[in-house]
């Protein structure tokens, strides 16, 4: 009795862990175009947005990611130009979460990347970040295509 218990308990978990690869269907290779979001969701002007999948590999690419720099009181509050933002990652399931030092920095300055691939809408949803002597945060939105 107490094997066909623990048998059955085993199917079961199985069952349960194909089910869980299913669901997490694969991110379709290509490139995902889209735009930069303030965080009260308004759109920011001329601030396109790519997110290009090869196979497990993720790049990122925003020309003009809105900063601020340090100011002379120790916060971040001076508004600054627009970075290149650039991230090369890897994908885990449909989600990107990682660093990324860019190979020339050397500055101490490094991009911060979370967010998941949606394969039903062929879309892509996720925070980015600049970390470093000037910070800036946006939502990322793209549409494959």
């Amino acid at each position: 009795m107490k094997r066909q218990f623990l048998a059955s308990g085993i199917v079961v978990i199985a069952a349960l862990s194909m089910l869980t690869v299913a669901a997490v269907a694969a991110v379709a290779p290509g490139t995902y175009k889209g735009s930069l979001y303030q965080a009260n969701g308004a759109k920011i002007a001329n601030a396109p947005a790519t997110v290009s999948v090869v196979g497990t590999k993720v790049t990122i690419n925003a020309p003009r990611l809105p900063i601020k720099c340090l100011s002379a009181s120790g916060t971040y509050t001076m508004p600054s130009a627009p970075i290149r933002y650039v991230f090369k990652g890897t994908l885990k399931g449909n989600q990107v979460n990682g660093n990324y030092i860019a190979p020339l920095g050397g500055t101490g300055e490094y991009f911060v990347a979370k967010g998941s691939f949606f394969p039903a809408t062929k879309s892509f949803v996720g925070k980015l970040s600049a970390m470093g002597k000037c910070q800036g945060t946006s939502t990322v939105r793209t549409k494959k295509g």
